[in-house]
């Protein structure tokens, strides 16, 4: 069994970003079955055009694409779903989980909004994952016509990530859980937002989930929110 590596840095104020990796126990990954290694070839593929998509320049046909592209993923998942979803992957049994965080912040606090996001997503995307399920007899038909397969490969991956975050979710309320208090992170506690960039000096990796959050804020009108509310230790 491996180990599942989580990050939690706040981002403004009471929102924090969490970000996740699954590492295997000798270094590599585990054993896929057929239908992981179509769904990996597909997410290879998609990553492939997505990065060629991140060098179009301003004002054109592909920077248009992009922004797209990136409305309709945000659209798809928040921040929370794609934290669930890497939590859950895998076979078999959930990870040991490794929860390292800012020192200012109290284990207790983020042991608790870890358990409360557990209990939270948990149902919703169980019922999520079986009513993309569900849709699979009424998209079928689009396999054998000329008409683009994309909506049954967008209900496919719906399907998949919403199983993925359930079982995120449960590993969350059961999996054994250690927390590594990291004083190296509370320099990132001063300025908000927190910067991806400056989150992705710090911690590799983690400043994609980061600006996630951060668009996932903006474009719900929260990074102009003056509300000091729960204001985090730590935190200007």
């Amino acid at each position: 069994m491996g180990l599942t590596k989580i990050v939690v840095l706040p981002v403004l104020r009471r929102h924090w970003a969490l970000h996740a990796t699954r590492c295997a126990k000798d270094g590599t990954p585990p054993p896929r079955n057929a239908f992981e290694t179509a769904y990996d070839r597909f997410a290879r593929s998609a990553a492939k055009r997505w990065a060629q998509l991140q060098d179009a320049e301003p004002g054109t046909a592909r920077d248009y694409a992009r922004k797209a592209a990136q409305t309709l993923l945000d659209a798809s998942r928040d921040p929370e779903e794609a934290f669930l979803v890497v939590v859950g992957g895998g076979r078999g049994d959930a990870n040991p989980l490794e929860v390292r965080h800012p020192a200012a912040l109290p284990e207790k606090l983020v042991r608790r909004r870890l358990r409360l996001l557990s209990r939270g997503r948990h149902e919703e995307h169980l019922w999520r994952s079986r009513a993309w399920l569900a849709s699979a007899p009424v998209l079928a038909p689009l396999l054998a016509t000329p008409i683009t397969k994309w909506p049954i490969v967008y209900a496919a991956w719906r399907w998949k990530e919403n199983s993925m975050a359930t079982k995120g979710a449960d590993a969350l309320g059961s999996a054994p859980m250690r927390f590594v208090a990291d004083p190296a992170l509370d320099a990132l506690l001063g300025a908000e937002p927190l910067a991806a960039a400056k989150a992705e000096r710090a911690v590799p990796g983690v400043g994609g989930a980061v600006a996630h959050k951060l668009r996932w804020l903006g474009d719900r009108g929260l990074l102009d929110d003056d509300d000091d509310d729960e204001q985090l230790p730590g935190a200007a």
